[in-house]
């Protein structure tokens, strides 16, 4: 029974995640402004879905001030407006901007060439389709995962778990969803990713862009397959923003998985629903990762630091906030120091080689630290 309350989990979540994913028409909402600076991009983890209900395209979700959109939007100064499209892919976001045919599609170019930052988060549904289409065959005709009996759905998710010929299909298909996103290097085929970036840059060549890689949602055995594609497609995400130079990365993946045990980042952790999207924590984990991506990896927070006979180094990196302690010269340096987090007790990090490190799941308020550089 433990085992398919597991799968249950696993399945309903990603069903969440993927919301209107089914839909062939996917409209761009674009405000009725034409003067945004920034311009947010991608699926519902954009639109923010689950924030404050889990109505599919609710408003109330995107114009949340919690949303690391419009939190960036606060920090830049600059006038957002939110694109993100529940349910959509690579490819279809990668139509809707090429070949724009309705009014929102056609509104929403137009913002992206008027903006000044663009932030995208794209691809995770590209992986989480293969897994629906796979249930929806075993829930059989005229039933959906959005409709068919929690009794169902878990029948339907053990039969596809000793089902080695579907497993293996799956993964094969989960492989295509990812190969979709990164192209073929030795057939010189362009991906998706690729064309997206390339389509950006074009209509808006002078826009700062920052691309997010791509969290998964849980970290159990059957989400194995999940993991390996969405790594590869994060690899891609990296490599070709080289080093910056092409557009920003901002490594959610890597925050969200060296988060400390019980830090709630989606919410299905939160143990009342399946949900794997962002909770409120989880959205100021995203907004400290692109914040830092558009300030030079700094962080969005003021750091104060009292070093005596030194100076403090912060950069936000893999996932992480690393802090080095320069001493002066003819000073050592400590052992170790002391940090204070918004209004939290001060703890004390131990200095390897003059550095620490936080997950940046830790941060999100102003950071005070202390050391003392000895002769």
């Amino acid at each position: 029974m433990k085992r398919f309350r597991i799968v249950l989990s696993i399945v309903l979540g990603f069903a969440l995640f993927l919301g209107t994913a089914l839909v062939e028409d996917v409209p761009v909402h674009a405000a009725t402004q034409s003067t945004a600076t920034y311009v947010a991009l991608g699926d519902s983890i954009t639109t923010g879905y689950g924030l404050v209900n889990f109505n599919e395209n609710d408003i109330k979700n995107k114009s949340s001030e919690l949303n690391f959109v419009n939190k960036l939007s606060k920090k830049l100064g600059k006038k957002a407006v939110n694109l993100g499209v529940e349910g959509i892919d690579s490819t279809l976001f990668l139509e809707s901007i090429i070949r724009p045919k309705t009014y929102e599609q056609k509104a929403a170019v137009a913002q992206m060439k008027n903006a000044s930052v663009i932030t995208i988060s794209i691809g995770g549904n590209n992986v989480f389709f293969p897994l629906l289409n796979e249930l929806h065959q075993r829930l059989g005709k005229g039933k959906s995962i959005f409709t068919a009996s929690a009794q169902e759905i878990q029948a339907a998710a053990f039969g596809l778990i000793i089902d080695t010929n579907a497993l293996n299909k799956l993964q094969k298909d989960l492989i295509g969803g990812a190969a979709t996103f990164n192209g073929d290097l030795k057939l010189k085929k362009a991906g998706d990713f690729a064309n997206i970036i390339g389509t950006i840059k074009k209509l808006n060549p002078k826009s700062q862009i920052i691309v997010q890689t791509i969290y998964n949602p849980y970290n159990l055995p059957f989400t194995k397959f999940f993991d390996t594609a969405i790594k590869s497609m994060n690899a891609k995400i990296i490599k070709d923003s080289a080093n910056g130079k092409n557009y920003k990365v901002a490594d959610v993946y890597l925050a969200f998985s060296k988060a400390k045990a019980g830090t709630v980042l989606v919410n299905a952790d939160s143990g009342k629903t399946f949900d794997p999207h962002p909770t409120v924590k989880g959205h100021e984990v995203i907004y400290t990762l692109v914040a830092s991506a558009a300030q030079n990896n700094t962080l969005p927070y003021n750091v104060k630091a009292t070093i005596t006979k030194g100076k403090l180094i912060t950069k936000v990196t893999e996932g992480e906030l690393l802090l080095t302690i320069s001493p002066t010269k003819g000073y050592k340096v400590p052992k170790s120091i002391s940090i204070t987090i918004g209004k939290g007790a001060s703890t004390t990090l131990n200095l390897n080689k003059g550095q620490a490190s936080l997950p940046i799941a830790d941060v999100g308020a102003d950071i005070v630290v202390a050391a003392v550089c000895s002769k």
